[in-house]
């Protein structure tokens, strides 16, 4: 089915963690040396545990600094930090409140910039708690509990939408075709702010499905229904390596912008408004190097007929 909205090429700011923090340094990057002007912002940027007035702050800098380049931010998203960590899925009880009070604030962080999305990783457990069924299936439930009461929260903050995003790894759900349909279809019934999934095209990759289900386009096609935005990265559909497009890693990849676009106008009422680049760069890779890759990946992505022109 033809695709209705236009869609936006954007990139999850999380690649200059660490290189460039402040917002009039990204900022600018993002814009003259990438010639992006939508991005999703990382939580890996803020710190959400020193208080309201410190990321308030923080807020208000950023969004000078946008407004000074030029540039949008179109979502919050939980960061490389943040998928380091059990969350709300923890094997205890309190560092699972923590996690979900944490996302509470970052909705209300999203809602200081004035974006109406925000979205990430929700939880992994432990091996333990995995491989006890009658353990698993309550952490799942209460994990279900958190994310309705975090959509709860996000509607009386003004966001419009949170997003739940698919990962590589069983333990954290969910990370199957049926799994994400099983969760589209519990979220229909959620109130609050409107629930949907972030794909990303290198999460296709759980070890123990079959190579049919480990297809990234199949996965766009039928869940673009439900995913605003689908995180792009380079890989080979055996690992989650969030690579950039590079010529040399295209010749190995298999993610490209002809086969993206086939996917979704295959899609079944795609929802799809945004394909933003998640690039996790080593950290002791040179910074030149960082620019030159990230520039590479949106001139590989920007000629596509999937985008509309950007400034």
């Amino acid at each position: 089915m033809t695709q209705k909205s236009t869609i936006k090429l954007s990139v999850n700011n999380g690649f200059i963690m660490k290189r460039w923090p402040e917002p009039s340094v990204w900022a600018d990057l993002l814009v003259q040396e990438l010639g992006i002007v939508d991005v999703q912002f990382s939580l890996d940027l803020i710190s959400l545990d020193s208080g309201a007035r410190s990321w308030e702050h923080a807020a208000h800098t950023t969004l000078n600094a946008c407004s000074q380049s030029g540039v949008v931010i179109s979502s919050v998203f939980s960061g490389l930090g943040h998928y380091c960590q059990n969350l709300m899925s923890h094997p205890e009880k309190e560092r699972r409140l923590e996690a979900f009070e944490q996302y509470k604030r970052a909705i209300d962080f999203s809602a200081a910039l004035g974006v109406d999305t925000f979205g990430g990783h929700m939880g992994a457990m432990s091996v333990r708690d995995h491989g006890d069924k009658a353990r698993r299936a309550a952490l799942h439930d209460e994990l279900m509990d958190r994310v309705a009461q975090l959509a709860l929260h996000a509607e009386k903050a003004g966001l419009k939408q949170v997003l739940w995003e698919p990962m590589p790894v069983a333990r954290e759900w969910p990370s199957s075709l049926a799994e994400c349909h099983a969760l589209a279809a519990e979220m229909r019934n959620m109130s609050g702010a409107k629930m949907g999934l972030c794909l990303d095209v290198g999460h296709c990759c759980r070890h123990d499905l079959d190579a049919a289900e480990r297809d990234p386009y199949r996965w766009v096609r039928e869940l673009a229904c439900v995913s605003p935005i689908i995180h792009l990265q380079q890989t080979d559909g055996l690992g989650d390596h969030h690579w950039p497009f590079t010529q040399a890693n295209n010749e190995v990849g298999i993610i490209h912008p002809e086969q993206m676009r086939d996917a979704l106008a295959q899609a079944e009422n795609p929802a799809t408004t945004h394909l933003t680049f998640e690039v996790f760069p080593a950290f002791e890779k040179p910074d030149d190097a960082v620019i030159l890759d990230m520039k590479a990946s949106c001139d590989y992505w920007r000629g596509s007929p999937i985008f509309q022109k950007q400034g």
